[in-house]
């Protein structure tokens, strides 16, 4: 389990078998291979059996760790309305039923920011339905570290309309963790502390590449393309509708750095931002009394279509 971990609440163990509700029932999810670089990956369309009207295409990406995600994708989306209409591209390396415990050799050498762009941006651009798509008609949704993704996406494929995502912000991720300690939260205060960072970031620094040395349950090759890599940057880029959820206590994201995005978009009141902080909810959007993941994800549909914000 890593701090920085996907948005998998434990309701996700109820929900992994296919079709098991009522709201699954006139839903598809589809397996694919597709050849990105020489190498056979595996994708997933979720869409409705019975075709009920033109949806707005969504790539999804989850969040860092390699426990298989594909499978579960119909969960996040039990309360979007039909029709829907969603892509998911595994990452490399993760076998159908992994539980995330034990990275294989192939997902540690791949698993770095860079090449999570470099392969959605491929997987847009030859998976046949999105490939066919115009400027501007595709959603992205990012959940975790795919909400630090998305963005660099939107920013490099013109196909991208709208940019949406989800326990992520507009803070590097090296100064999230000293947010953290600086506040006491454990463990980043204890055992960790604001001098053990410090330390550790220079040493990531010198020894960017390798696999065999580790932080946080990462090696540092993917801390290097991470830790230091500045969000606001590329999100300064983008003229798209933008939407940002995060939960008011996320102790993965510190909600700081959602802040930090609403901050700077207020000050540039010509962008179309929204920002939604959920009281009392953690990382996956869950609050005591009510889980918003599902929520929020639904009422994506009325945004896309509405252009405005909210």
């Amino acid at each position: 389990m890593t701090l920085r971990h996907s948005l998998c609440v434990a309701a996700l163990s109820a929900g992994a078998a296919l079709l098991a509700t009522s709201a699954f029932a006139a839903r598809v999810l589809d397996e694919a291979t597709i050849h990105i670089d020489g190498q056979a990956r595996r994708y997933y369309h979720l869409h409705d059996a019975q075709d009920s009207g033109r949806a707005a295409p969504i790539v999804l990406l989850s969040g860092s760790g390699c426990k298989d995600f594909g499978s579960r994708v119909p969960f996040f989306f039990e309360r979007y309305p039909a029709p829907v209409d969603v892509y998911f591209l595994e990452k490399i390396g993760i076998q159908k039923g992994a539980d995330g415990q034990v990275c294989s050799e192939a997902y540690n050498q791949a698993d770095t920011l860079e090449r999570r762009v470099s392969d959605t941006l491929a997987f847009i651009g030859q998976e046949p339905a999105l490939k066919a798509l115009g400027a501007r008609s595709l959603a992205i949704l990012g959940f975790s570290e795919g909400g630090t993704v998305a963005p660099l996406v939107a920013a490099r494929s013109p196909k991208i309309g709208w940019l949406a995502t989800g326990g992520s912000g507009g803070l590097p991720q090296s100064e999230i963790f000293l947010i953290f300690a600086d506040r006491g939260v454990e463990p980043y205060a204890k055992p960790f502390s604001r001098e053990i960072f410090l330390k550790t970031y220079a040493a990531i620094k010198a020894d960017p590449q390798s696999l065999d040395k580790e932080f946080f349950g990462h090696p540092y090759r993917y801390w290097s393309s991470h830790l230091f890599y500045d969000p606001l940057t590329t999100y300064a880029k983008l003229d798209i509708p933008i939407i940002a959820a995060m939960g008011e206590k996320d102790d993965s994201e510190a909600i700081e750095s959602g802040r930090a995005l609403r901050d700077y978009f207020a000050g540039h009141p010509e962008k179309n931002f929204t920002f939604i902080e959920y009281p009392n909810a953690g990382h996956a959007l869950q609050a005591p009394d009510k889980a918003n993941l599902q929520d929020f994800i639904a009422g994506l549909a009325a945004w896309f279509k509405s252009g405005v914000k909210r």
